[in-house]
């Protein structure tokens, strides 16, 4: 995880399937719990992503607006794409290109920041 005055950057790398997606959720949770309510997910490195995968993303992204915080993705390729398309849930998750995309958009204002 990269800390960002703002926002924390959490890098997935490999696949995320129903054996690596709880422990993506129990971290997540636990940043969250630590006061990481703002958090961008980098897909940009996921080389295959499940149903269990999505449903992390999900809750998680849930979890961060209870908090009054956020989650974007960032890197949206390959199955997660597919998966975000057949599952219609593309729209739920705001995602941006970069990394960098998502800096701008919360350093121009665009995306409110919780504290």
């Amino acid at each position: 995880m990269d800390a960002h005055p703002h926002f924390s950057v959490v890098t997935l790398i490999g696949d995320l399937d129903k054996s690596s997606a709880p422990m993506l959720e129990e971290k997540l949770a636990d940043y969250m719990r630590r006061g990481h309510i703002c958090l961008v997910v980098d897909t940009t490195a996921l080389g295959f992503c499940d149903s269990t995968g999505i449903w992390v993303l999900l809750t998680s992204l849930r979890r961060a607006y209870e908090r009054k915080g956020w989650l974007r993705l960032v890197g949206v390729h390959g199955f997660l794409g597919r998966l975000l398309d057949l599952t219609r849930l593309r729209e739920a998750f705001p995602i941006d290109s970069t990394v960098e995309e998502s800096l701008r958009a919360v350093s121009d204002g665009s995306i409110p920041v919780s504290h």
